[in-house]
């Protein structure tokens, strides 16, 4: 029974905090850094530190990549040694016979 009354307390709990959140809502504005009007089809405009950050992070997401693929090859191109492609018959790469017309 006392998780009856735990639900009915969740439940009343609830109710409350919906019939009060429209009172707490407030708009807000943007305040502080700089605020760029949207131009119609127009490149946007961005800030030297927006510049500076874009090129850092794709600066290390390229070091991560490159220093994967030269210290963990295997990563990349697989686990197991590759096939020796001089090996196969024709009927294995399915290549006719020659004296088949």
């Amino acid at each position: 029974m006392s998780s009856f009354g735990r639900a009915l307390g969740v439940l009343r709990t609830g109710t409350q905090l919906l019939r009060s959140a429209p009172g707490r809502i407030t708009s807000r504005k943007a305040s502080g850094g700089p605020h760029i009007e949207p131009q119609y089809r127009q490149y946007p405009q961005i800030t030297k530190k927006q510049k500076f950050e874009s090129e850092l992070l794709s600066g290390a997401m390229w070091f991560w990549i490159l220093w994967h693929c030269w210290h963990d090859p295997d990563a990349v191109l697989g686990h197991f040694p590759w096939p020796d492609a001089s090996q196969w018959t024709d009927e294995e790469l399915g290549i006719p016979p020659d004296d088949e017309d």
